[in-house]
């Protein structure tokens, strides 16, 4: 069966000329490449596994949290949320324990482990010979993946079983073997079952499916992969209710703003990757490492396979918000992140050849990694909040759902058993007597706070209020006219209003 292009330049054979080329060849093709990306993995893993949780991780350790069976309960009320991340996660919540935080994004780490490895595969397969490095550690150490891999979310498994899925599918078509049939049902399989919209990347191997058996010709046990299909279809049949549940609430899903051009642009090639990449490639430039001409080209399936794999999440995703649902989220297409990383390894396996991009890969990583080793950006984390609002134990606090599904939920009820709006709650208790709003505020919240200021609220020397979404001038004015006076406490993205008479 036909293979990769051949490439004209062995893993560690340099055809650069001088001194400083070769000893960058020599470098890349020790083991300072492999050490390093995971001395750096270690070290971005604890900066981001460490930080406390912010709402949808809160609402993972609220599905998790008192057992697998009890997750499995929750989660199938609960459109949108994948019933196996929830089963997976239960086995890593530890409530109480030291580190509890860290445990439940562990196994999201090993999904990046597991991506990045079968990612090495496609790239030693289709890119070139000696260019799985390069791609680890563009996928590792990618801006995006390094700001939802490491989330106690499903994001990170389910974007290995997208990988492994195109590994075995390419796999398949190089060998036809029965055995990486079955590799593609399971992990095709488990895409469906740890994120439903990452479903998408189907369509692109029915297109890459198309190159191979029409243009290329080779139909040979063509049928076996269709009935692969047919059989991952019924091994998803059990989430058909959980699925029209999704359709039947898809409203809650309307949160984004309508992309423009420039969304899509940046989604495709995110700037910061982008001058990174530019940035460590200057000094391989300038020591005149390239790569020998013609070096690298993929048969055409690949590049079809490997183009449609970056484009389609984004391009639908932009079609689709701006005619309907407004959906346009990184984390919704966040299966194309690996393709990016292939393409650009192929940009640099063409510039610099294996050894060169593999210097090249590292120098970005580096320099993606700098930013969560030196920052302390606390973001969305709510337990910066949280501990504001524990520090003023015996005021009364007006705290938000944080979900856009409080909007058509009964939000006045708050933290009541078997609710997931204030998820946040039970991650993170407090004192306080909490008064519920919903996402936003809407004329019903500000008629519902009102009515409690004037009432409950009278005689209260301290109130507090939560705000994220910038709507405290309107409360300050409310609270004025009351007596009350704000302190403004900055956490992250959250502000603590802390008002006293």
């Amino acid at each position: 069966m036909p293979t990769a292009n051949p490439i004209s330049r062995n893993t560690c054979e340099s055809a650069a000329p001088g001194y400083v080329a070769r000893w960058l060849d020599s470098l890349a093709c020790g083991k300072l490449p492999p050490v390093a990306i995971a001395v750096l993995l270690a070290a971005v893993a604890a900066a981001h596994m460490a930080r406390s949780l912010w709402v949808d991780e809160a609402g993972t350790f609220w599905m998790a949290h008192e057992g697998m069976i009890r997750a499995i309960q929750k989660t199938l009320h609960w459109p949108g949320q994948s019933v196996l991340y929830s089963v997976i996660a239960s086995f890593f919540c530890f409530d109480g324990r030291p580190f509890r935080d860290v445990l439940l994004r562990v196994p999201s780490l090993i999904g990046l482990v597991v991506g990045a490895y079968f990612l090495y595969r496609i790239a030693e397969s289709l890119v070139g010979r000696g260019t799985g490095l390069a791609a680890m550690a563009l996928y590792l150490f990618h801006p995006s993946v390094m700001r939802i891999g490491f989330q106690a979310r499903p994001y990170a498994l389910a974007m290995a079983s997208v990988i492994a899925s195109c590994w075995a599918l390419i796999e398949w078509d190089r060998s036809r073997s029965r055995l990486h049939l079955v590799y593609y049902v399971i992990a095709s399989t488990f895409i469906i079952y740890l994120h439903y919209i990452h479903a998408v990347i189907f369509l692109v191997q029915v297109l890459y499916l198309g190159v191979v058996f029409v243009f290329e010709g080779r139909r040979k046990r063509g049928w076996e992969i269709v009935g692969a299909g047919a059989a991952v279809l019924l091994l998803a049949a059990p989430l058909i209710s959980h699925v029209e549940l999704l359709i039947a609430k898809g409203q809650t899903l309307e949160f984004a703003p309508i992309p423009s051009l420039l969304d899509l642009a940046d989604s495709l090639a995110p700037s910061p990757l982008l001058l990174r990449l530019m940035l460590a490639g200057i000094p391989l430039a300038l020591a005149g490492l390239a790569a020998p001409g013609g070096e690298g080209k993929p048969r055409p399936a690949s590049g079809v396979l490997m183009a449609a794999w970056w484009l389609s999440g984004p391009v639908i995703f932009f079609l689709v918000s701006r005619l309907s649902l407004h959906i346009f989220v990184l984390r919704y297409f966040a299966f194309t992140l690996p393709a990016q990383s292939l393409l650009f390894t192929y940009c640099g396996y063409r510039l610099f050849g294996a050894p060169g991009a593999r210097i090249w890969a590292l120098l970005g990583a580096l320099f993606f990694a700098v930013g969560p080793l030196i920052g302390a950006d606390t973001g969305e984390e709510l337990l910066p909040m949280i501990q504001i609002v524990r520090s003023e134990a015996k005021a009364p606090v007006f705290f938000p759902s944080l979900l856009v599904e409080s909007l058509s939920s009964d939000w006045r009820a708050g933290n009541r058993p078997g609710s997931y709006l204030f998820a946040p709650l039970v991650a993170y208790p407090i004192p306080n007597e909490v008064y519920p709003l919903p996402f936003g505020l809407t004329a019903d919240a500000k008629a519902y706070i009102s009515s409690i200021v004037d009432s409950r609220l009278a005689g209260k020397a301290e109130v507090l209020f939560v705000d994220k979404d910038e709507a405290w001038p309107w409360i300050v004015d409310r609270m004025s006219r009351a007596g009350l006076h704000p302190e403004i406490r900055n956490a992250g993205r959250f502000k603590v209003l802390v008002f006293r008479r």
